[in-house]
């Protein structure tokens, strides 16, 4: 018999010691997906039609949650907040492995036994897994800054252009024509009338 089965411990009862009522929820969320029974796609989850009533009554819970799809996020928290979810606690608690919030000495001593033995997916005492990187295009990345600085001194240096542009063209228009910046260019002479 394996370390977690000699202690009378079963799956759920050693990922509440991992994790508490949310790994018990999510182990049994991957536990489904596993053996097809709910499929997860991105932030939903929905039971398989053909999943017949799940072996363990937290995993029950999960199929009757989502026989048409529902929000993972909202099947995690109601299964972590159930009464099946209440009985696991509650059986840690009378055998004394598990305290107000915590594993006692002995609950450790399980859950190290447990992680050691290699029985249980890693996911039991690492939670969710974390989703796969996607890759990312070569050239670069959308968010580089270093391309947006070269964009925007672009851009500055094609206005400084454009505007020494505009001031030559000025300048040349006053040459040629006389007028001198600040000088008035023609109009009444301030004189009084009569």
């Amino acid at each position: 018999m394996s370390g977690g089965q000699q202690l009378g411990v079963d799956i759920y009862e050693t990922a509440h010691l991992a994790g508490g009522p949310r790994r018990v929820a999510e182990v049994a969320v991957l536990g489904l997906r596993d053996r097809g029974a709910v499929t997860v796609t991105g932030p939903r989850v929905r039971a398989a039609r053909e999943a017949g009533g799940g072996v363990h009554p937290v995993e029950r819970a999960v199929l009757r949650l989502c026989p048409r799809g529902k929000a993972l996020s909202a099947v995690l928290a109601a299964v972590a907040a159930g009464p099946e979810t209440a009985a696991v606690r509650r059986a840690l608690v009378e055998a004394g492995l598990l305290g107000r919030r915590r594993p006692t000495a002995a609950g450790q001593r399980v859950l190290a036994a447990a992680r050691a033995d290699g029985q249980w997916p890693a996911y039991v005492f690492g939670g969710w897994p974390a989703p796969p990187k996607r890759r990312r295009s070569t050239r670069h990345s959308p968010l580089d800054t270093s391309m947006i600085g070269r964009a925007l001194d672009r851009i500055g240096r094609t206005l400084d252009r454009g505007m020494d542009r505009a001031e030559r063209a000025e300048r040349a228009d006053r040459a040629e024509h006389g007028d001198h910046p600040g000088h008035s260019c023609g109009g009444s002479g301030g004189g009084g009338g009569d």
